[in-house]
């Protein structure tokens, strides 16, 4: 399957969320951002891969689907792994496609009728998926050539994982 892979501009945190910008999904997500605001209940699901291209050279993407083959991939290069483990402990994903959220505020967000409707999916409990992600990648490092790449990931994974315990 050759599905066009959307890297993230932006991303962020607050206390709730992971929040990424990602413009270049604007016209695949529009449909749904109108169903939502129209109050559909619509089921979604999301996975997460390890993607391989070029010569041994990694990609991690979340992939979030709807309606049967409506999906939409995220990618994450080497320089965005390190926010993983953040997502994994927030466990939720702002998905947004329009920067004026972030410029101009919830003001951005208002349509005509003064509704707010903005262009941002909420993925919940995005952080689940994680350990599956995690096993993938262990698989790939014991039974290929491993490279520095993969055992950089696997730490990163793994670091997401632990939790941080205070004994008094």
């Amino acid at each position: 399957m050759n599905k066009e892979i959307a890297i993230p501009e932006f991303i962020g945190d607050t206390e709730q969320a992971v929040i990424m910008v990602v413009p270049s999904l604007d016209q695949d997500l529009s449909v749904l951002y109108r169903r939502f605001h129209e109050g559909e209940d619509i089921n979604y699901w999301f996975k997460w891969e390890l993607v391989s291209f070029r010569h041994n050279e990694y990609m991690v993407t979340l992939e979030i689907g709807w309606d049967g083959d409506d999906v939409v991939s995220i990618g994450f290069t080497l320089d965005m792994w390190e926010y993983l483990p953040l997502i994994t402990k927030r466990s939720n994903v702002v998905l947004m496609t329009d920067w004026c959220l972030i410029e101009e505020g919830i003001h951005a967000g208002l349509d005509n009728m003064g509704r707010f409707r903005p262009k941002a999916l909420l993925v919940r409990d995005v952080g689940y998926g994680m350990e599956g992600l995690s096993s993938k990648v262990a698989e790939q490092v014991m039974f290929r050539e491993s490279n520095a790449e993969l055992l950089q990931l696997l730490e990163i994974l793994q670091r997401g994982f632990k939790t941080n315990i205070n004994i008094h």
